[in-house]
């Protein structure tokens, strides 16, 4: 089978409900590591109420760690389209496209365009790399299970 190459541009991906889904995606992640930041810097601080160093935790918890980290994964993510299926935009094709060939087409991007930046779009970024952060944690974590997996039967659990 041959496949028709088409020129398309890739816009960036804009995620339904301001990203409510992605966030809800990447919330058992999330709401773990804040937990593990809270203890810690509960631990570490000369605050002695409990519930205000929850509350300042969270704050530098979010912009420390869930913003730039989100970001960067969604910025690592878009900058491989090709390996990465697309992943993070909508594409575009430049040329029509009947609705029987969609999905024997190869796209070949000739552009990629960003939304501009907004402290919103920011966020929405985050959402997106945290949802990629917790899809590749589940992807190493199932490979790394196998030899986790042989290596506890090789010292006798299971049998």
């Amino acid at each position: 089978m041959e496949r028709r190459q088409v020129a398309c541009d890739l816009i960036e991906a804009t995620p339904d409900a301001n990203g409510l889904g992605y966030w809800l995606l990447a919330s058992p992640l999330l709401l773990f590591m804040l937990w593990a930041w809270v203890d810690l810097f509960a631990y570490y601080s000369p605050i002695p109420l409990y519930w205000l160093d929850a509350a300042v935790a969270a704050v530098v918890f979010a912009f420390l760690v869930v913003l730039p980290v989100g970001w960067l994964a969604h910025r690592i993510v878009t900058a491989l389209p090709r390996l990465l299926q697309h992943a993070g935009w909508d594409v575009a094709p430049l040329e029509p496209v009947r609705e029987t060939e969609i999905y024997t087409v190869r796209y070949v991007y000739n552009d990629r365009r960003r939304a501009p930046g907004s402290w919103q779009r920011q966020w929405l970024r985050a959402a997106q790399g945290w949802v990629y952060i917790e899809i590749a944690a589940i992807l190493v974590g199932g490979v790394l299970m196998v030899p986790i997996f042989f290596s506890a039967l090789d010292f006798g659990f299971g049998q």
